[in-house]
């Protein structure tokens, strides 16, 4: 076949380094981030800097233990679980061809093959956040990766069937070297329709705290309206995403269909690489040792995408974190040492220094106490944040209430149901998206208002936040369809036969009076208008039917779809609260933290240079070029942290 992989797109970015492989991890040496958080950690340790030993060995674990979400999103059978099969050169993800994924499947590095399916915990302790299946739950399952696949999938025709009913998540480990450096795969469920499959609430949950998202489409056809608008919502969610062209080794003209998709995104003004590829191709050039025929499928230029650009990107971040931690900490300790020699130099001035040192402490004491200002600028801010939020979610469930109300009232159910459906998860979907875009934005603004108030630096405040805030969407059943019974032809003509009886009764009723009356000929008169009256009455009988099995299907569908609202709002509120929760809390502790490790600094400064007055002479000139040595040394650690990425100069 020709070669996908000559895509210009694609070839801009570099090969991998070879297909993945098994085997215990590799001795990967640690980063000069890494490097310097150990020196730095062994310096507070040397000065008894308890408090900024637990902060440094913090970032320490985060650099150790780094893993990056990527969430493969895509409708329906357009090949995912293949994508991901072809990516690792194993058979993770059950790619049957009738049968469909279920549930979220997270496939993550481990030295040996495991499989674990994540049963619903009990009503009583069940939490929303499934959508990405923790390492360990109680409810974790052991299983073999083949009896997986078994309980995931079911066939589309059967539905959420009686095995799936308690899963919410499965976790596969495998030894493979592109996982190895923190990748995690996550396969999500096939949507039908977009934001009108009402699983899409889970992809977007899943988008939402993935690092990055590979759409799937397939090169059986262009990009469809659905297909283009999901992609438009995962781009505001989701740092980074990227297009998979999968079957390109099936379709020959998968070319135009890559340039149509090119033209529908650049009228969407969505600039992401596509990635032409072909699973079949890829495996035969595994296993023929075909690194040429490798490149054709594709796999390798989105191998070094995910590796390089994703994984890498985010353990750059969080590798300049980590260094802006330590040169904050070098400067804790330069500061302290600084006061010291200048205390050392000019003995005479050092009883001046000691008293503005004592006002310095005694402001960063203030700072850690609740009539702190940044601390009430904190709760007042956060109490309006959370009346707009619960206001504005509010207003929204409302007015789409209203909305479907109205709209199921001008429409006959039984037969618009399904369109009344994807109409109502479409809306739903937007409504919950829309109100997730206004957390965040929330959260930005009261980052920024509280570190003002702090006079820290609001960047990495929000460096160390941005976790939280992706915090996904609570997962959302999709709402049961109501059952609309319709009176059959045979049926409807009986009854309307027996509204009909009742003008022949009257013409009955009437023959009589008029037999009894004398007047025999009055029966042979009224006779004909009997009978049409019976046609009327029959007809009015049906119609009267009809208006009442519309009235009673529309009072199900409206019952139906107040149910799903009524859970939709429970659960978007419960999330929204949480995270909410979560922002306060984690804005609150990193700040105290800051607040108490200046009160410590404060402090020592002020006790180093209260010895400095107490010392002697010649004592004084020891200890002076004793801590001038020290002050050079810890200059140039300082340097270093600013090479590192910190631009924090000596």
């Amino acid at each position: 076949m020709t070669a996908p992989g000559g895509d210009s797109r694609s070839a801009q970015f570099p090969p991998a380094a070879g297909p993945p492989t098994g085997g215990p991890p590799s001795a990967t040496p640690p980063s000069e981030a890494s490097r310097l958080l150990d020196t730095v950690l062994a310096e507070a340790a040397r000065r008894r800097r308890a408090d900024l030993q637990a902060r440094l060995a913090r970032e320490r674990g985060r650099l150790e233990t780094s893993t990056c979400l990527v969430a493969v999103v895509g409708e329906f059978k357009k090949g995912k679980g293949t994508l991901i099969n072809a990516l690792l050169d194993m058979r993770v993800c059950g790619t049957d061809p009738v049968a469909t994924t279920l549930v979220p499947t997270l496939v993550r590095y481990a030295p040996r093959a495991t499989a674990t399916l994540q049963r619903a915990a009990p009503a009583s302790d069940a939490s929303a956040d499934s959508a990405v299946p923790p390492s360990t739950h109680p409810t974790d399952e052991p299983v073999t990766i083949t009896a997986l696949h078994e309980v995931t999938q079911a066939a589309a025709a059967e539905g959420r069937g009686a095995s799936i009913t308690t899963v919410t998540g499965a976790e596969i480990g495998i030894p493979r070297r592109l996982l190895e450096s923190g990748l995690l795969l996550l396969d999500t469920p096939g949507l039908n329709g977009g934001l009108a499959d009402g699983r899409a609430t889970a992809t977007l949950r899943a988008a939402a705290g993935a690092d990055a998202v590979v759409f799937v489409s397939d090169a059986s056809q262009e990009l469809t309206a659905p297909e283009l608008e999901l992609l438009r919502r995962l781009v505001r969610l989701c740092p980074a995403v990227v297009l998979a062209l999968a079957k390109v080794d099936v379709y020959p003209h998968w070319r135009r269909i890559r340039d149509t998709n090119l033209a529908h995104l650049r009228r969407s003004r969505l600039e992401l690489p596509i990635f032409p590829l072909a699973a079949p191709l890829r495996h035969h050039a595994l296993r023929a040792g075909r690194s040429d025929l490798d490149g054709e499928s594709g796999y390798p230029a989105l191998a070094a995408i995910l590796r390089d650009d994703i994984v890498g990107g985010r353990r750059a971040r969080l590798e300049k974190i980590a260094a802006e931690a330590a040169a904050d900490a070098l400067g804790q300790m330069l500061a302290e040492l600084e006061t010291e020699r200048a205390a050392l130099a000019d003995p005479a001035a050092a009883r001046e220094l000691r008293a503005r040192l004592e006002e310095a402490e005694q402001r960063a004491k203030g700072m850690t106490e609740a009539a702190a200002t940044w601390r009430q600028a904190l709760g007042d801010r956060s109490q309006d944040m959370t009346a707009r939020l619960r206001d504005d979610l509010d207003n929204r469930l409302r007015n789409l209430e209203s909305a479907v109300a109205g709209r199921i009232e001008t429409s006959e159910p039984a037969r618009d149901w399904d369109d009344l459906r994807g109409w109502l998860y479409r809306q739903t979907n937007d409504a919950l998206l829309t109100h997730r875009m206004m957390i965040r934005s929330e959260a930005e603004a009261l980052v920024t208002v509280v570190t003002r108030e702090f006079e820290a630096d609001s960047g990495r405040v929000r460096a160390l936040l941005d976790a939280a805030t992706e915090r996904p969407l609570g997962t959302l059943a999709e709402g049961q369809d109501p059952e609309f019974q319709q009176v059959g032809g045979v049926d409807l003509l009986a009854q309307g036969a027996r509204g009909g009886g009742i003008g022949l009764m009257i013409v009955s009723v009437g023959g009589t009076v008029a037999t009894l009356a004398g007047f025999a000929t009055a029966s042979v008169l009224l006779a004909p208008v009997g009978i049409g009256v019976l046609v009327v009455l029959g007809r009015r009988t049906i119609a009267s039917i009809r208006e009442n099995e519309v009235r009673v299907h529309r009072a199900n569908a409206l019952k139906t779809a107040r149910e799903y609202l009524a859970e939709t709002r429970r659960v978007a509120a419960q999330d929204s609260a949480t995270a909410r929760e979560q922002i306060y809390r984690n804005l609150r502790d990193t700040l105290t933290e800051q607040a108490a490790e200046l009160s410590t600094s404060a402090q020592r400064n002020k006790e180093a240079s209260a010895r400095s007055i107490k010392a002697t002479w010649e004592s004084r000139r020891a200890r002076l070029a004793a801590v001038e040595a020290e002050v050079a040394r810890l200059r140039s650690l300082v340097g270093t942290a600013g090479a590192a990425g910190t631009g924090v100069a000596p």
